[in-house]
């Protein structure tokens, strides 16, 4: 007979059947075979690879387990975090946290590998006057954390929107504060980093563009009306789908005065934006790609690299229950699949039970 020894395999080869795990599981599970295969994934640990994602669940009340979802087979995980006991956290890309304690102390952190990187202090940053407590920094006041690229790679721009939506800043990796971004006139929905260039979305329908020392270059309008009823609200996500920057828009009911929760997704809009020449265009179908939005990290993945992936949907989560409205959950989540006519529109709800927050990328 005759036997192998899978300990000693080429290390490179270790890195192409690793790069084919889609789960984040399956390469935990890699990194316990042995020793060498353990040293593999701790060099790629922190690389730019990509799983497809889970949900963060809310954490339990003085435990530092926090439970991660897999919608994609449908597994719940715990995993120990001490470090994120008592602290906010927001789903991002490339594997990585945004934590955030009522001593306003921010972190990027990794689950999987326990690594933290320290963040400048955002309560001083210099286009703040706070009066906030820590506490209240904590939990209402930042409202969304955005990577541009791994930690580990100098591209790394990291972004942030706070204060009721009003501002914005950026810093990277190593950096002793942040760095504003003037000009912002309206409540910014989302913002995103896309060819070495910041972007963002307000209620106003303008589209913001700085370059990376956050000089504003330009402003484009966003066209599309958001001229809706009181029953209907609109909030859009900015999204990079195969090099091209897409505008998601979506439309909420507003069923406060019936219902729980206080709103509800109706159905999304997306656009694609023409930057250069200021233009955009409804686009009825996503074909290979699923995007997924929420109070998290946009971002999008092909169905052909990850056929565990629903192609041409949307996957959402909550963005409002918890925190606009103090229910405490999240209840608003689902798929949303797009069909060939505009009038054959899929809607399934997801994970009534689960109360997830955001995606973990």
């Amino acid at each position: 007979m005759v036997t192998s020894d899978w300990c000693k395999l080429p290390v490179e080869l270790l890195g192409l059947i690793a790069s084919r795990l889609h789960f984040a599981e399956d390469w935990v599970r890699f990194g316990a075979v042995c020793k060498s295969w353990r040293i593999c994934v701790i060099q790629n640990g922190n690389s730019s690879r990509s799983f497809l994602p889970w949900l963060i669940l809310p954490q339990r009340k003085d435990e530092s387990l926090r439970r991660f979802y897999s919608p994609f087979n449908c597994k719940s995980y715990d995993i120990c975090l001490p470090d994120v006991l008592d602290k906010r956290c927001w789903g991002s890309s490339h594997g990585w946290l945004v934590t955030l304690g009522a001593n306003f102390e921010m972190h990027l952190l990794n689950p999987l590998s326990r690594g933290q990187i320290s963040l400048p202090p955002l309560h001083k940053c210099p286009n703040l006057n706070l009066v906030c407590t820590g506490k209240s920094f904590r939990d209402s006041f930042v409202y969304k954390v955005i990577l541009s690229a791994s930690p580990s790679s100098s591209d790394c721009v990291i972004f942030a929107i706070y204060s009721d939506n009003w501002k914005m800043a950026f810093t990277k990796p190593g950096d002793v504060a942040w760095t504003p971004l003037s000009c912002i006139h309206g409540h910014v929905d989302d913002a995103m980093c896309h060819d070495g260039k910041f972007y963002a979305i307000d209620t106003f329908g303008e589209i913001l563009m700085w370059d990376l020392a956050g000089s504003l270059l330009k402003r484009i309008a966003f066209p599309p009306s958001r001229d809706l009823d009181n029953l209907v609200y609109a909030t859009t996500y900015l999204v990079e789908v195969n090099g091209q920057i897409y505008a998601i828009m979506r439309l909420l009911f507003d069923t406060r005065i019936t219902d729980t929760p206080c709103l509800t997704t109706w159905c999304f809009k997306i656009y694609n934006l023409d930057i250069c020449n200021d233009k955009c265009e409804e686009v009825k179908s996503l074909g290979d790609w699923s995007i997924f939005v929420g109070n998290n990290h946009s971002f999008s993945i092909p169905s052909s690299t990850y056929p565990e992936c629903e192609s041409n949907c949307i996957y959402f989560t909550d963005d409002f229950s918890g925190v606009h409205y103090s229910v405490g959950h999240g209840y608003d989540m689902g798929i949303y699949a797009l069909r060939i006519s505009m009038y054959n529109l899929f809607f399934r709800k997801m994970y009534p039970t689960m109360h997830s927050r955001c995606h973990c990328g």
